[in-house]
């Protein structure tokens, strides 16, 4: 029997970011684009949706998740922020 720290544990995450235009999503998508990584540890995917940016990201362990998905939510804040301030 396997303990808990013997066993392979990975996980996936999606984030979605909503804009008014399909202009303002399209800037965000190439903004985020920029930082999709393919790593031994997990990777990511950024995808436009009709006036939504999509991230999807998987990761090998916990930690990589966690890091990524704090990457990724840093930078869309940023986004968001300076996209309301224009808007």
């Amino acid at each position: 029997m396997k303990s808990i720290s013997e066993e392979k544990v990975s996980g996936s995450a999606m984030l979605r970011l909503n804009f008014a235009s399909q202009r303002r999503a399209n800037a965000a998508y190439h903004a985020l684009l920029a930082e999709a990584d393919f790593s031994h540890r997990g990777g990511s995917i950024v995808k436009l949706e009709g006036k939504s940016v999509v991230v999807e990201i998987n990761a090998d362990d916990p930690v990589s998740l966690r890091a990524s998905l704090n990457s990724y939510l840093r930078l869309m804040h940023i986004i968001k922020s300076v996209d309301q301030d224009i808007g």
